[in-house]
């Protein structure tokens, strides 16, 4: 049971059988038009981010974007955004078995994002969200770690996973303290953008007043 083929297969399914619920989740729930279409913005955005800051290790704005849009569009949405711009970067980074990792990475730095915006409720505090990016890129190095002592440790897992932590160390503060000061640059402002959008995308349609009956149970015109 300590083998690490089972390591790996039985992470491997339940980390793809948790993204499968997501997308089903989001499906069956039918968000409008236009937080779909900003779902794929944002995306389009984190994957540009990830692959323009590239030449800088670690640093890069993909995890502030996953958790704004947690925190202004919700769980559903968060945990999209987050597993989307892993899988779709990916195809320019390289695919492989820490794809899944990142994917599930993200997407739970999208669920702190919908987290964040219900406790706050509806305050959007730059210094204390930006502390919380700063963590969330912390907490996304320790799985991203974990993944890979899974992949790529032999059979003790829980030792390669002290050893790579210890050795990605330095990235991961380089993760967190770009996220802490890309949110406190441009936090606030993709916030307001994206609240901006969510009301646009929130139609409350009149109540069309259905016509009386009359006794004999045609209906009568209204006055």
């Amino acid at each position: 049971m300590n083998s690490p083929a089972t390591w790996q297969i039985g992470s491997a399914t339940i980390l793809l059988l948790s993204l499968s619920a997501v997308f089903f989740w989001f499906e069956r729930s039918r968000p409008p038009a236009r937080i779909a279409a900003a779902v794929a913005v944002l995306v389009a955005f984190a994957v540009i981010g990830r692959i323009l800051f590239a030449p800088f290790p670690n640093v890069k704005p993909t995890t502030d974007i996953v958790i704004v849009a947690g925190f202004v569009l919700g769980a559903e949405p968060g945990l999209l955004v987050g597993a989307l711009a892993a899988l779709a970067s990916n195809f320019y980074f390289a695919q492989g078995p820490w794809t899944p990792w990142q994917m599930a990475a993200w997407a739970l730095c999208g669920l702190l994002g919908a987290v964040l915006g219900t406790l706050m409720r509806g305050r959007a505090p730059r210094l204390p969200l930006a502390l919380a990016c700063a963590a969330a890129g912390l907490l996304y190095g320790v799985i991203l770690n974990f993944g890979s002592a899974v992949n790529f440790g032999g059979s003790d897992v829980w030792t390669s996973f002290i050893v790579f932590t210890g050795q990605a160390l330095p990235f991961d503060i380089a993760h967190a303290a770009g996220n802490f000061v890309f949110f406190m640059l441009a936090g606030p402002a993709l916030i307001g953008m994206l609240r901006r959008l969510r009301t646009r995308a929130v139609v409350d349609w009149p109540r069309v007043p259905t016509p009386a009956a009359n006794p004999s149970g045609a209906a009568t015109e209204l006055a």
